[in-house]
């Protein structure tokens, strides 16, 4: 991790009442919760944006999000633990524990996150075939290389 950056500031800032996505990603989560021959049917659209997050953070990278707001869930709704995987990778992202003070931001960086993961995991939905065989592989390796796990 490198220094932190004494030229940049965080605003003390909070975020809004509610995590929001824009259209196409509500088309998203709509789509992969509502179908029945979806893998994540029935789940909430809470544990689906932490999903999101997460395969956003390490396959798809940040998104920025396009027309349209829609709240997804309000943000109360997370636990404290969904809060401070926010919160971590926001610090990661900006490598500056001071970017906490900026909550607009730790949930712009989120939502960016989740932008570029509700995207692909609905990509690999809608793709002819067991696409969701390779989202298997992927989350095995994922696995693999976070608890160092040998061949």
């Amino acid at each position: 991790m490198t220094d932190t950056d004494p030229d940049i500031e965080y605003e003390d800032t909070e975020a809004g009442r509610d995590v929001i996505v824009d259209d196409q990603a509500r088309e998203y989560y709509d789509t992969l919760v509502e179908e029945e021959d979806s893998p994540f049917y029935g789940v909430q659209r809470i544990d689906l944006f932490m999903f999101a997050l997460g395969y956003g953070k390490k396959r798809a990278g940040q998104v920025t999000q396009g027309s349209g707001r829609n709240a997804l869930f309000n943000r109360p709704s997370l636990s404290e633990q969904q809060e401070w995987i926010i919160k971590s990778i926001a610090t990661y992202e900006e490598r500056d524990p001071q970017v906490l003070r900026d909550e607009k931001q730790v949930y712009q960086i989120a939502q960016e996150y989740a932008r570029g993961g509700i995207e692909e995991l609905h990509n690999l939905y809608i793709r002819p075939g067991d696409s969701f065989s390779e989202l298997t592989t992927d989350l095995v390796q994922i696995g693999k290389v976070f608890y160092d796990f040998e061949e």
